[in-house]
């Protein structure tokens, strides 16, 4: 499965994720002209971190929709069926990663999908020209942890 990496010492804080995210992902921007991207850059003490759906395999916000507007899609995502939400935000109130947003002029909680973009990558990793954020395989990021986790070993 595929998923994000952040690179936080390549983000400047540039925000260009955020507003291609509005601007082509955000149904929740068509409908109540705010600016809402589905994913978020803040800024901690140590650093840049990227706020958004990490699509847990446990996912808690799916079994705490009451109006069942959170699934798992057959590709192992959590989507997103707008129209079934009920706004009784109680996804927002679970989500470890705080990734729901919530717009109370729409009485709706609305998250990333990864379905907006291009096929091979999600619009906001295109936005990125800074090389902060990447949509890759899991599968080789974790292969790519342990590795340099093991480096920093000594060797017998």
């Amino acid at each position: 499965m595929k998923a994000f990496r952040f690179i936080a010492e390549n983000c400047d804080l540039c925000r260009k994720c955020e507003e291609a995210c509005a601007q082509v992902c955000g149904s929740s921007k068509k409908q109540s002209g705010a600016y809402v991207p589905h994913i978020r850059v803040m800024q901690s003490p140590e650093g840049p971190f990227m706020r958004l759906c990490k699509h847990c395999e446990d996912a808690p916000c799916v079994d705490a929709c009451i109006g069942e507007s959170l699934q798992r899609g057959p590709n192992g995502l959590i989507i997103q069926d707008e129209d079934r939400c009920i706004g009784c935000f109680m996804c927002n109130m679970v989500c470890p990663h705080g990734a729901m947003k919530t717009i109370m002029s729409q009485e709706k909680a609305f998250k990333c999908t990864l379905m907006c973009g291009k096929e091979e990558k999600p619009t906001c990793v295109f936005a990125c020209d800074r090389g902060a954020l990447f949509f890759d395989d899991l599968r080789a990021q974790n292969n790519e942890k342990r590795r340099a986790k093991l480096r920093g070993y000594p060797k017998k």
